[in-house]
């Protein structure tokens, strides 16, 4: 049955949280997402490439000015409410921070976020087998 015309069908959805890594560009982002989807079936991530610099490391500059940046890679994870703090724990595990310039983990609430799954028979990527 059709709902009356001007009301939309209610959509799907539930409440998430949005983890973000910072990392360094040198394919730990990869790795992270490869294992999320492996070990934890997470498929809702992305990585996009953006400038940073660390606030604890070492700059040589004018006053007033910023230290030059650095390409690095941020990882967007969106995950149920329930399996955040999970995920967020995997997250610093897998994404190897333990050292200078390592990177930063946060998460922040996202209200609502639609149900999202792969059809059945659908192959990695080569570079993910």
């Amino acid at each position: 049955m059709m709902p009356p015309l001007g009301i939309a069908p209610p959509v799907p959805g539930e409440a998430c949280k949005m983890i973000t890594v910072v990392l360094a560009d040198d394919g730990t982002d990869l790795a992270l997402m490869r294992a999320l989807r492996t070990e934890k079936g997470v498929i809702r991530a992305n990585s996009t490439s953006c400038f940073g610099s660390s606030i604890l490391a070492e700059a040589e500059t004018r006053p007033g000015k910023l230290p030059e940046p650095m390409i690095v890679r941020r990882v967007e994870i969106l995950v149920a409410e329930a399996d955040a703090d999970e995920i967020f724990e995997f997250a610093c595990q897998h994404a190897d921070m333990g050292h200078p310039d390592g990177g930063v983990v946060f998460q922040s609430p996202a209200p609502f976020c639609t149900p999202y799954v792969l059809p059945e028979g659908v192959p990695d990527e080569p570079s993910l087998k």
